[in-house]
């Protein structure tokens, strides 16, 4: 009866582990070379077109486009926390309304604090401290 019991808690288990829809992120090297584009921001969406990206090129390093600067820094990755360094940009001045979603993108970007893959690894959640998502991004399928 107990051989059972562990095989039913067994499958169980790897049932659970199979369907579960987060997955940990586990250091640098599951980002390293890829590359996201943002969806959601603060829970505001983006303005259709306005590319707002978040690229690991190098270990240590982030870059993209902000919408319509682009900037570059430091990142430190351990298992499901990131803590990104201050960023440098370009200084290109454009509609308000993109400056807007690029300040709103920036800001996620330095109260970031953990993330989380989602979606068989498509999508990027990023949370500050608080429960829901401040970056909510896809994979950017790269050539």
């Amino acid at each position: 009866m107990k051989h059972i019991i562990a095989t039913i808690l067994a499958a169980i288990t790897l049932v659970s582990a199979a369907t579960s829809t987060a997955q940990e992120v586990t250091g640098e090297a599951n980002l390293l070379g890829t590359a996201w584009l943002a969806e959601d921001i603060g829970g505001r969406g983006v303005i259709d077109r306005a590319r707002s990206t978040l690229e690991f090129p190098k270990t240590g390093q982030v870059a993209g486009l902000a919408a319509c600067n682009r900037y570059f820094g430091p990142v430190s990755l351990t298992s499901n926390t990131i803590a990104i360094g201050n960023l440098a940009s370009t200084r290109k001045m454009c509609p308000e309304s993109l400056m807007d979603q690029e300040q709103r993108f920036l800001a996620a970007l330095s109260k970031a604090r953990r993330l989380e893959l989602t979606h068989e690894g498509q999508v990027l959640l990023i949370y500050a401290n608080n429960p829901t998502p401040t970056l909510r991004l896809s994979r950017i399928l790269q050539k």
